[in-house]
């Protein structure tokens, strides 16, 4: 049976029973005080009876056909809801909405149903644009490398530039494997719960400083650091903490110094390079930006990005600034935990 006339007939029959009591109430009082007039109480009940079950029919009639007016102005925004989910699945276009003009719990449902189509619209373009920039991206290192190859399997290369060649052809490898690593690092989604614990974010800084020593040998490493334990994902973390050091290390001049700070949860990452221009500090971590100065050096433009995502994931907040003095200060804030 439909909800629609679950509804009506539950408050006919509330209704109906309402006035059936009180018409069988007041049926009884009248013949009880019609007693006095014992040869007239036959007649009394003839007369009084049908009248009364007259008007209870007509009551279960009336209040069923109010209560299915009810229950269909109540329904109206459900049967809305339900052709715009049907119209979402056929067409596939999340831009659709339910208009809300009721605050009660179905008005409140629809909100809901429309917070959800928001946070799916959301995702469905951040998936689209991820897939536009990472093919865009990837298009370039996979023909350099299809080229090289292709002139080596011909012979077309003289002896002295094989060798050459051959170098080419794995750094395009290597290149395309670090950019296919990263794409599949920012389509991750939420961080799963059954992984987020308590980490000691110093501790974990401390190893991720010690093995960018050891991958930037002529950078200098100056680290300070306090006990700061955080919720999250230790894997997630370490990889947005070596972005951010590996990023400073680029950047910065040859045997150059790198900061490290970790205070309250408030980790600062200093280099003394040329720093970034103003006009590119609002852009440096979205996906696949690169700074006009720095296109010619090798990387896929997506370490930073991956930076804020894992720290939106965790709650946290992460911004880039010029440093006092020259340089870059990136400074990322995390939820400290008990």
């Amino acid at each position: 049976m439909k909800l629609h006339l679950r509804l009506a007939l539950a408050a006919g029959i509330a209704a109906a029973t309402s006035v059936l009591a009180v018409l069988g109430v007041a049926y009884y009082v009248v013949c009880r005080r019609a007693e006095s007039v014992v040869g007239e109480i036959g007649r009394w009940q003839s007369e009084f009876g049908w009248p009364f079950a007259a008007v209870a029919a007509g009551g279960l009639v009336l209040a069923a056909g109010f209560g299915w007016v009810a229950a269909g102005a109540s329904l109206r925004p459900l049967s809305t809801l339900t052709q715009t989910a049907g119209r979402i699945a056929v067409t596939r276009d999340l831009g659709l909405r339910i208009t809300v003009a009721r605050d009660d719990e179905i008005g409140r449902l629809a909100a809901s149903f429309n917070t959800m189509l928001d946070a799916l619209e959301r995702s469905a373009k951040a998936q689209k644009r991820l897939v536009a920039d990472a093919s865009h991206e990837l298009r370039t290192p996979l023909t350099a490398v299809r080229t090289n190859a292709e002139l080596l399997v011909r012979g077309d290369v003289p002896e002295g530039e094989r060798a050459e060649v051959g170098r080419a052809v794995v750094s395009g490898l290597e290149e395309l494997t670090h950019l296919v690593a990263d794409l599949v690092e920012l389509a991750r989604d939420e961080e799963p719960a059954a992984l987020v614990e308590e980490v000691r974010l110093d501790e974990l800084v401390l190893r991720q400083v010690d093995r960018a020593a050891a991958h930037w040998p002529s950078t200098t490493f100056s680290c300070a650091v306090e006990p700061t334990p955080v919720r999250g994902v230790a894997d997630r973390l370490a990889r947005a903490v070596a972005n951010l050091l590996d990023n400073a290390a680029k950047y910065g001049p040859a045997r150059g110094q790198v900061e490290v700070s970790l205070r309250s949860g408030v980790l600062e990452v200093r280099d003394h390079g040329p720093g970034i221009p103003a006009a590119d500090l609002p852009y440096v971590f979205d996906r696949f930006y690169r700074a006009p100065g720095a296109r010619a050096r090798p990387g896929s433009g997506l370490g930073l990005a991956i930076v804020r995502q894992v720290v939106d994931s965790h709650g946290g907040t992460v911004l880039a600034s010029s440093a006092t003095g020259g340089g870059t200060l990136v400074r990322l804030v995390l939820p400290v935990g008990s």
